[in-house]
């Protein structure tokens, strides 16, 4: 086949939905398929028969570089007769689309979520006037009314949302999750155990959860603060991974537990098993790796429904709670010092990376037929 994949950044290190780009594309690439790579800025790729297609668009504001980038993308697929267009937002023509980030107005109404009446109201209002906005919500319905693309949704919340916000044809909509580096993330990583605490000034029986996040407030980084200080009278330790973010230093500080900031980290496969759980309150997530990564690696999570990620951690040993809820969060963090969670048996089977571009291989192939 000939595919072409429309991503902004052709480029592993720069966030998930280009990770995935970038791992999709090899794995397409060794199977023998032609790929077209339209970007603004990337990577040269490690296999010969993937091809760089670099568009030049504004990059700043940030509404008219989607636009651009967009148009850009519509009118050079128009010069790729015979191919498959694939992409993950933030494009006009395409035959397969991966909301990568999750539905733009579900994450708005979450995102917002966080904020107490009137700032919640006034600042949905802002937002909806920022020209950004508009863009995204204007290009989120050409999708869905024109375009009409087979969907991969990456979770059952993403499926959900896609029928909630637009009737979508639901037979449009392949339920295709996430993958994880299984090779990389797995329980025998607990051999690290002892190195990693040490690393930290843990001690060896002491429970330790793990805040894995590179935005810390949408992440929930204020409900786990104020779950702490519910738990006052217990021990425990909270280990924060991801950039610096000087707020939740401060109010750390206030806490009698001991918060340790670790920054960012090269070495995350070994941190999770070192850790006794994940604690995940976010306010939105399409279906957060993190939360993959840790349970592929047999630490339990505590996370929201407003995760599609959620779907894995039901029935293993973790939590799901609702976002925001800083009672409930601290009543699991409870659950997991008094040895109530820790199996890691989830209902649903975790797959590595090359199943999951297998699944979007053969649904490619399907309609190919």
């Amino acid at each position: 086949m000939n595919i072409s994949i429309a991503i902004e950044k052709f480029d592993p290190h720069v966030g998930g939905a280009e990770r995935y780009c970038w791992d999709l594309a090899h794995y397409l690439a060794e199977k023998g398929h032609r790929i077209e790579i339209i970007c603004r800025k990337g990577s040269a790729p490690l296999h010969g028969s993937i091809r760089l297609n670099r568009v030049r668009t504004p990059g700043f504001p940030q509404f008219l570089r989607h636009l651009s980038f967009g148009l850009a993308h519509f009118f050079r697929t128009r010069s790729l007769p015979g191919y498959w267009h694939f992409c993950v937002g933030n494009t006009f023509a395409m035959d397969f689309y991966q909301p990568h980030g999750g539905v733009h107005q579900a994450w708005f109404l979450r995102e917002t979520a966080m904020l107490k009446e009137p700032f919640r109201t006034l600042k949905r209002c802002l937002m909806r006037l920022s020209l950004k906005d508009m863009v995204q919500r204007a290009m989120e319905r050409w999708t869905f009314s024109v375009s009409k693309p087979q969907v991969i949704a990456i979770s059952r919340m993403v499926a959900s949302d896609i029928t909630r916000f637009f009737s979508y044809d639901q037979d449009r909509v392949h339920l295709i999750p996430n993958g994880v580096d299984t090779r990389r993330y797995h329980p025998e990583n607990r051999e690290h155990r002892e190195e990693i605490r040490r690393r930290y000034g843990f001690r060896p029986d002491e429970c330790v959860f793990l805040f894995v996040a590179q935005n810390p407030r949408l992440k929930g980084c204020d409900v786990l603060v104020d779950a702490c200080r519910m738990l006052s009278g217990s021990r425990f330790s909270v280990l924060v991974v991801g950039p610096r973010d000087p707020r939740m230093e401060r109010a750390a500080r206030a806490l009698e537990q001991r918060v340790v900031f670790a920054g960012k980290v090269d070495d995350l496969d070994k941190i999770y098993p070192a850790c006794d759980c994940l604690v995940h309150p976010t306010y939105y997530d399409a279906c957060s790796l993190v939360v993959l990564e840790s349970l592929a690696s047999g630490t339990p999570v505590i996370t929201t429904s407003a995760n599609g990620a959620a779907m894995f951690v039901e029935n293993s040993g973790g939590a799901v709670i609702e976002p925001g809820d800083v009672s409930a969060l601290a009543s699991a963090m409870n659950d997991v010092m008094a040895g109530r969670g820790g199996c890691v048996a989830g209902s649903l089977q975790l797959h590595d990376n090359r199943t999951v571009f297998f699944q979007v291989e053969e649904l490619m192939r399907r309609y190919e037929q």
